[in-house]
């Protein structure tokens, strides 16, 4: 049985290839790595001192292995990751910018895309202080879907805080689709982080202020629009808080947003405030950019100055 955590996060994790700047032998070069949002989000967390942990699947194959090994040294407790023996682990390839993300993803039929609502372990949730989960999951399979919704129907029947990620990858699904799931998602959300290029295809706005008002106006009472490197936008209640970015030196965003949400959820129930919370995690991303992959550059709290 697991152990009460902080911040329960839900989906899938991926082995990462990140694709080097210089070829060998006029051929492409990858650097192994670690992914998927959800477990980014968990490892920022525990990095910054949150206890965490993780539900999903993983594959009886060696990248399946590399992830439960990689949890347990980031101490993210996986008493509620399934191993299938007879599914693959998903991978995916990223091409690096410093302020674009361009992924491929081989997950087709993956352990976590089989994963449903009948694996959603019900008093896990029920004793986390906050779940979190992002539309990604919802978009890898319609179990995981059914699966994400179960979680939160759950944590809403415990007083566990519903946080959510509106990340949208649209070579998953329609955006007519994401847009659907979003919308009937978010009344269930206390806690919503979108991102502003997602954000004005989701919504059809343009302006901060206009999306962050337009997500709470499905129930949310904090929604933290992440802006890149011009910071982010906190709305709590009726009350507007701009972020600033630290200034950074970006080599590749994968996983800045992540970062910011992990590092957000763990110093907002540290210190109860929200504005807090959101500086400190601006921090976080700021410095995840300034290196390579979606975990390796993500700032343990030793290294902050906080």
């Amino acid at each position: 049985m697991m152990e009460s955590v902080d911040i329960l996060a839900l989906g899938e994790a991926l082995i990462e290839f990140v694709q080097l700047p210089e070829d060998i032998d006029g051929r492409p070069a990858y650097r192994q790595g670690f992914g998927g949002d959800t477990s980014n989000v968990v490892i920022a967390a525990a990095r910054q001192g949150a206890r965490t942990g993780y539900v999903s699947a993983v594959g009886g194959d060696p990248f399946g292995d590399e992830l439960l090994d990689l949890w347990a040294r980031e101490d993210v407790n996986t008493d509620t990751v399934n191993v299938r023996p007879q599914d693959p682990t998903g991978v995916y390839f990223v091409q690096p910018h410093p302020s674009g993300r361009r992924f491929s993803y081989a997950r087709r039929g993956s352990a976590a895309s089989l994963f449903g609502p009948d694996d959603v372990p019900e008093k896990a949730i029920a004793k986390a202080r906050v779940l979190h989960v992002s539309a990604l999951s919802q978009a890898i399979s319609p179990s995981m879907r059914d699966a994400v919704a179960r979680a939160a129907e759950i944590a809403k029947a415990n007083d566990t805080l519903v946080s959510y990620d509106t990340n949208l990858r649209l070579n998953l699904w329609t955006l007519e689709d994401a847009k659907a799931t979003i919308s009937a998602f978010l009344p269930l959300a206390d806690i919503v982080l979108p991102s502003d290029d997602e954000a004005r295809q989701l919504f059809d706005l343009s302006k901060p202020g206009e999306i962050v008002e337009r997500v709470q106006s499905f129930g949310p009472d904090t929604v933290v629009l992440k802006r890149g490197e011009d910071g982010a936008l906190l709305a709590k209640g009726e009350h507007h808080h701009a972020i600033a970015a630290e200034p950074a030196q970006a080599v590749d965003s994968t996983g800045a947003g992540d970062s910011f949400t992990g590092a957000f959820l763990a110093y907002l129930l540290e210190t109860e405030d929200a504005v807090e919370a959101a500086r400190r995690a601006a921090v976080v991303a700021s410095r995840t950019v300034a290196g390579m992959g979606a975990v390796d550059p993500i700032p343990p709290r030793a290294e902050l100055p906080f």
